[in-house]
């Protein structure tokens, strides 16, 4: 059997999985580790040493190290301009919102998730949160690097508040999942 009808039939298996899931109810576990994740604004990372970087279709630009550092870690930030810079696919690229991974407008109440546990636009319910998070209930709707399996990323919103706010709901929680 060659590369490319392998390829296709773990394609076919994937989808057919995950069409299956969607039928089933709701399944809560204990245990999920939960973190969260924010879009660092540049103006809190005043002082820092500058370095220029290239944006995908914008050219040239100077930012704090430090914000540039933040941006890879979070996925975007707010720039002093008033737009968003954003890392991926080893580039950077300039956006008038941060987006998902989904190219959506990343809001508070978006969960990243790995795909192959939750699938793409579920609504995901987490027990036990804080009551500074205005909601308990999310949609998967992103995904990142560090987020597999029984892991759970959820947004915040910008700034330091947004940040301090990751820390506090990082923890062992009960997830359940209502797959679409």
């Amino acid at each position: 059997m060659n590369a490319s009808v392998l390829k296709i039939m773990v394609a076919l298996a994937l989808l057919l999985s995950t069409q299956a899931c969607a039928h089933l109810p709701q399944r809560c576990q204990p245990n999920w580790y939960v973190t969260g994740y924010y879009t660092p604004v540049e103006t809190d990372y005043a002082g820092a040493a500058d370095t220029t970087i290239s944006i995908n279709d914008q050219g040239d630009q100077v930012f704090s190290e430090a914000f540039l550092a933040a941006v890879k870690v979070e996925g975007w930030g707010k720039t002093r301009f008033g737009w968003y810079l954003g890392y991926y696919g080893n580039q950077w690229h300039r956006s008038a919102q941060p987006l998902d991974a989904l190219g959506q407008t990343l809001n508070i109440g978006t969960v990243a998730t790995d795909p192959m546990v939750v699938t793409t636009g579920s609504r995901v319910v987490i027990e036990n949160m804080e009551s500074s998070l205005p909601e308990h209930q999310f949609v998967a709707r992103d995904v990142g690097a560090l987020v597999k399996r029984n892991h759970i990323d959820v947004y915040t919103g910008e700034g330091e508040a947004a940040k301090h706010l990751t820390w506090q709901i990082t923890g062992q929680r009960t997830v359940c999942v209502y797959p679409t």
